[in-house]
């Protein structure tokens, strides 16, 4: 297709911040956006440089954000720089339960049908019992490892690991569960959700997971994103439990 060069240019220096902040907010680039907003060409312009460079544009209210496609090797994160990122000492099991609390949360904000999230915020105490009571559901599968092959995920891996794991670790001073490491459930779902914060998708407030903008728009890009698997995402979410919904905030 063939772009205007002021539209091009427009949609290049998008991209160049983009690239170097990671981040392109409407209050520091106001004409850029009108423009943007009111242009198809500009918009076509910027998804079309973003496909080349393998990436994904991911718009949110005022705030548009890039996303790694998959298996960008240049833009993206490996499996191993995530592991080393996001837990010290921690092995590809590790790894894989964080990926596996990640889905449940993407569950409980959001539903297929849903652009939005009704969910204000997620307390951690229902999450945790959420994520325990859906690994423990594992369990019901006779062939869990046949389940792992066709999803293409190590739903075995993290059901043997969450099964050795104690709960918590008690701070003998204060009487209450740490918050960290990965020697326990409760300290892995805080260190999933610590690398999180740090990659500004969620906030933490008064024990609660807050979801940020960008978040938002990555969620949103995936669920009309047809090469993300959310077939993963879907048998997470079926996987039934029994419990208590009263902690849960809308």
């Amino acid at each position: 297709m063939h772009y205007e060069k002021e539209h091009m240019g427009i949609a290049l220096e998008m991209m160049y911040c983009m690239l170097k902040d990671g981040v392109i907010e409407k209050k520091d680039y106001p004409n850029h956006f009108i423009q943007y907003e009111r242009e198809s060409d500009i918009r076509e312009a910027l998804d079309f440089c973003a496909e080349k460079f393998g990436l994904y544009v991911c718009g949110r209210g005022d705030v548009i954000f890039l996303s790694p496609g998959i298996g960008n090797k240049v833009f993206g994160m490996t499996n191993e720089e995530i592991k080393n990122d996001m837990f010290r000492g921690g092995k590809n099991t590790h790894m894989y339960t964080a990926f596996f609390i990640m889905h449940v949360m993407i569950g409980e904000f959001y539903t297929e049908s849903m652009y939005d999230t009704p969910r204000r915020n997620l307390p951690i105490t229902y999450l945790t019992d959420i994520v325990d009571a859906k690994i423990r559901s594992l369990a019901d599968f006779e062939d869990i490892e046949g389940i792992s092959k066709e999803y293409k995920f190590n739903f075995k891996e993290v059901k043997d690991l969450w099964d050795r794991l104690p709960k918590a670790d008690i701070d003998v001073d204060t009487g209450k569960e740490k918050e960290g490491g990965i020697g326990t459930r409760v300290g892995l779902i805080y260190e999933t959700l610590k690398f999180m914060k740090k990659h500004q998708l969620i906030d933490l407030n008064a024990s609660a997971v807050y979801p940020l903008p960008r978040f938002k728009a990555m969620v949103s890009e995936a669920y009309n994103n047809t090469e993300v698997q959310l077939d993963i995402l879907e048998f997470i979410e079926n996987l039934t439990y029994s419990g208590d919904d009263t902690n849960a905030e809308d």
